[in-house]
């Protein structure tokens, strides 16, 4: 049965403090930074405490907080007004969201002009990640440098989801999604019926050079998830036939998603994650 909001109540959830609300509510899923918080999952994103919405500064765009739960947490609009707004029946709506996040089609970022020279610097001095490896995942159209930002994206085979890292190392490097991808969506390479699931792309590319510079069988998917609290796309991946490995982070947020899923296999790199794993190596 649809459920309808008022324009009152519409207008009441568009004042309300985001901050608190999302501290409250969905705690685990953010990073607290001082008097404002991140989502673990697309770090360009700041949530200010005292006011009513969020600044992405990866796209220099804001919007309130109606527009955030339905956008980045998964709600539908009158479950977003009413969650805001204290009424009864409001509920997250994983299940019964569409693939995507709205009805727009995800709009890739322009690959740069050229020799991808930010790409190969972050990944390979910063990060470790071989030559021969970087250059694979590119040959496979997995891989490439955007025009507008010089920012990585992991891009799918189907097309439907990106994950996004920042090059510039003087900062903690931008680590988001392209916007409009599928909410249970997932960034992955390689084939077999084994599967790993990691928390990020360059994690997933870590755990196969450590696989392979360990003699150990690396014909198998590495998954990311752009995030330890993408359960729809753990949920999605549950459904396939393949064998799972769960490979997030060790950290409190990598716990929380194992907890969540007792009955996936895991496996945890020494450090906080696989690819402090292979720099260490």
């Amino acid at each position: 049965m649809p459920i309808n909001v008022s324009k009152e109540q519409i207008r009441a959830a568009r004042q309300v403090d985001l901050y608190e609300f999302l501290t409250n509510r969905h705690n685990g899923s953010f990073i607290r930074e001082g008097r404002s918080i991140r989502p673990r999952n697309n770090h360009s994103i700041s949530i200010k405490e005292g006011y009513a919405g969020y600044m992405d500064f990866a796209t220099n765009e804001g919007g309130n907080p109606i527009e955030f739960l339905v956008n980045h947490m998964g709600y539908r609009f009158p479950d977003a007004v009413l969650a805001l707004t204290g009424g009864t029946g409001a509920a997250r709506a994983e299940a019964a969201q569409p693939d995507r996040t709205g009805n727009v089609p995800p709009e890739f970022p322009t690959p740069v002009d050229g020799e991808y020279k930010n790409l190969f610097a972050f990944l390979n001095k910063r990060r470790s990640i071989p030559v021969e490896t970087i250059r694979r995942l590119i040959s496979w159209g997995l891989l490439y440098q955007e025009k507008s930002h010089n920012n990585i994206v992991f891009i799918n085979y189907e097309r439907d989801f990106a994950e996004l890292r920042g090059t510039y190392t003087y900062v903690e490097p931008f680590h988001g999604v392209v916007p409009n991808c599928r909410r249970d969506g997932f960034w992955y390479f390689r084939t077999s019926r084994n599967a790993y699931i990691c928390e990020a792309a360059i994690d997933a590319v870590s755990l196969y050079e450590l696989h392979r510079m360990q003699g150990n069988q690396t014909d198998a998917y590495y998954f990311s998830i752009a995030g330890a609290a993408k359960q729809p796309a753990i949920d999605r991946l549950k459904n396939s036939k393949l064998e799972l490995t769960l490979a997030v982070d060790n950290d409190d947020a990598g716990q929380k998603c194992r907890d969540r899923n007792p009955g996936l296999a895991c496996i945890l790199p020494e450090k906080k994650d696989w690819n402090e794993d292979l720099q260490a190596r």
